[in-house]
């Protein structure tokens, strides 16, 4: 399977799977040129589908710099 198609079912796993955060990040790292930007899109989908505030931090501890 395509990384990019792993990290979209990654990303809409969220907030139920706690590990998507970090297993996006892992992709991320995996894909190269536009797949590679493609899955940094898809952190907007794991904000999006935040509920609380812990799932916002949880995001935030892997993705914000």
């Amino acid at each position: 399977m395509e990384v990019v198609e792993r990290a979209l079912k990654v990303a809409g796993s969220f907030p139920g799977s706690r590990e998507a955060p970090k297993l996006l990040l892992s992709l991320f790292k995996e894909a190269k040129g536009l797949d590679r930007d493609k899955i940094g899109e898809l952190v907007e989908v794991l904000y999006a589908s935040a509920e609380t505030e812990d799932d916002l931090n949880l995001v935030n501890e892997y993705w914000a710099s």
